[in-house]
């Protein structure tokens, strides 16, 4: 079975294909993935040419993988490395369980071994991907480790509505509620003036924005300076890119004196394939500890009583005190970690048998290493 699947790169005649393809993991709008097209690959600063690989029959796409470029710091003075990130797994409904991905993969591989990189990287695993990629020879160097922050009273409704919907008789109202519930919902972009002033009143130098400051954004990231953990260039190029992504929107929270002190951007999905209800803290900076928590305690009371997320394996314990202060906790259960909590994954494309996989001298494969936050991954 799968003997009559082709398995290609992309060429530009095939971006319909995926397109559609993409409906069944980006968003169920064609319209919404065509952008997201457009900015991944067409816009990426980081982009030379693009590495999608399909599997096709029929001459119709119905598998896919694709890869980007992406841009590592490492070391004191920072040295710059090149890496390629793995995304966008997607087999059509008819064509799963067919052993299709791996087939994608190995076509990949072959393409990618004669290239420039040395490290394919991945930090959006859904837990398929992740049990396929690790079978794969894929190593994962550890967890990201959710944390979230939920009010008393968001918290006691979900209760509720889980309690309710065990009840057969009464579960259809309750879908219909929750559906009418989500078209009610808050969402970033209903965070009105007045709301922005008056916490900007009670914590003073704080601003909302729904614009990057990108130049100012990367000068304090240069100004704070880099404990030689890998971690993504974070430049102005990088940040006007970044914050165009079309499935994603964006706010900016930032603390100002004579210049810019810290910055903490909020992210939310748009489209209707994704975690509609939450908001993710996916990057996170500033000069010190006081004015870190300002922005925390400012974004919280914009959010309200919306569930929020930000990943913790690579904080500075001072600032998972200050998340627990804040009455954030662990979001996984460590008996569900791997099915659930999302990785940071790497694989070799060129075979260095059982050696250390290194970058800049550090063990790629040690989450120690790493100063991860959920902006470097398409989960943010």
């Amino acid at each position: 079975m799968g003997s009559d699947y082709e398995l290609v790169r992309y060429q530009p005649d095939l971006k319909s294909q995926v397109i559609e393809l993409q409906t069944h993991l980006w968003s169920p709008s064609l319209t919404l993935n065509r952008a997201y097209f457009d900015w991944k690959f067409e816009r990426n600063p980081y982009v030379d040419k693009l590495l999608i690989y399909l599997a096709i029959l029929d001459g119709k796409a119905v598998g896919m993988r694709s890869f980007f470029e992406v841009k590592w710091q490492v070391g004191v003075p920072a040295q710059t490395f090149i890496g390629l990130y793995a995304d966008d797994a997607v087999v059509a409904p008819g064509h799963r369980n067919r052993g299709l991905m791996p087939r994608i993969m190995a076509r990949a591989f072959d393409d990618l071994a004669g290239g420039r990189y040395n490290y394919l990287f991945n930090l959006s695993a859904g837990p398929m991907t992740f049990l396929t990629s690790i079978s794969m020879g894929w190593r994962c160097a550890g967890y990201l480790q959710p944390m979230a922050r939920r009010t008393r009273g968001a918290t006691g409704r979900d209760g509720l509505h889980r309690v309710l919907k065990r009840l057969p008789l009464i579960s259809k109202s309750i879908n219909a509620m929750t559906s009418r519930s989500v078209r009610r919902r808050q969402t970033l972009a209903d965070i009105d003036a007045d709301l922005a002033r008056r916490v900007s009143k009670t914590i003073p130098g704080i601003s909302f924005q729904d614009v990057p400051r990108s130049a100012d954004m990367a000068g304090l990231v240069e100004r704070i300076g880099h404990s030689g953990r890998i971690r993504h260039v974070r430049d102005t190029e990088y940040f006007e890119w970044r914050f165009q992504n079309p499935l994603s929107r964006y706010r900016f929270l930032y603390r100002d004196t004579d210049r810019l002190e810290g910055y903490l951007v909020l992210q939310e999905y748009t489209s209707e394939s994704d975690k509609r209800d939450m908001v993710n803290i996916v990057d996170w900076e500033a000069t010190g500890t006081a004015a870190k928590a300002e922005l925390l305690r400012a974004a919280l009371r914009l959010i309200g009583s919306r569930r929020v997320v930000v990943w913790s394996a690579t904080l500075t314990q001072e600032t998972i005190d200050l998340l627990v202060r804040n009455r954030f906790s662990s979001d996984t259960p460590s008996s569900a970690m791997v099915q659930q909590c999302p990785g940071i994954l790497v694989r070799a494309i060129h075979d260095q048998g059982e050696g250390e996989w290194l970058l800049g001298g550090l063990r790629l494969t040690d989450i120690a290493n790493w100063d991860m936050r959920m902006l470097y991954s398409m989960s943010g």
